[in-house]
């Protein structure tokens, strides 16, 4: 795993470009401040798969396109990918990314495009109840293995790293957002939401 550190909108798009350039094959994690990710998948400096918040595609490059800074790193040994996705070139995925936007200069660092889908699933998400991270993760793994297999604790792993001990109840819901961005099917996704929402009583 290489850790590039926070990076402003100018300096992920540098570095994007050159993963690109060298002919890197992996995944590249884009983390805001937020608890929200990136994903964008490279093979052999080919751009093959992207995916933010629950979106995926070219409407995740139009998310993307949005963020304003946030911690980048690259793990050349994962393709984290669900699903097979129709894009465009790689060049002209990284021109729709590197598009400037007066809606981007208005808005503060980490942060990024505000849209229904990347909203937490509770509007009971501002509660102050808190949880254990380890406690969460192992839920959160068990009931979602059986849809998208070992990327499960991959993923949850990847976003509780930065994560302190106790976790917020906004942070959990960023999490079940983050783990559905791989379940390929919309009936097994609310089955999963279902099923952690009842074992860790969100509701």
């Amino acid at each position: 795993m290489v850790d590039g550190g926070i990076l402003d909108h100018r300096q992920f798009i540098k570095a994007l470009v050159t993963l690109c350039r060298e002919r890197s094959s992996g995944t590249v994690f884009y983390n805001l401040s937020s608890g929200l990710s990136a994903r964008i998948v490279i093979n052999r400096g080919e751009i093959t798969w992207l995916a933010y918040a629950e979106h995926r595609g070219v409407e995740a490059i139009e998310a993307i396109r949005l963020i304003d800074s946030g911690r980048m790193s690259f793990n050349p040994s994962l393709k984290l990918t669900i699903g097979k996705q129709t894009l465009p070139t790689t060049p002209e995925i990284l021109k729709m990314i590197n598009t400037r936007s007066h809606e981007r200069k208005n808005r503060p660092n980490g942060s990024a495009h505000n849209t229904t889908n990347s909203r937490p699933i509770n509007s009971k998400a501002t509660s102050g109840k808190v949880f254990n991270k380890n406690d969460v993760c192992e839920v959160v793994i068990r009931e979602s293995i059986e849809f998208i297999g070992p990327i499960a604790k991959i993923v949850c792993d990847d976003y509780m790293k930065t994560q302190p001990t106790q976790i917020s109840l906004n942070s959990v819901h960023r999490l079940i957002d983050t783990m559905v961005i791989d379940i390929n099917d919309e009936a097994k996704g609310h089955l999963f939401k279902d099923r952690v929402r009842e074992m860790l009583k969100l509701d």
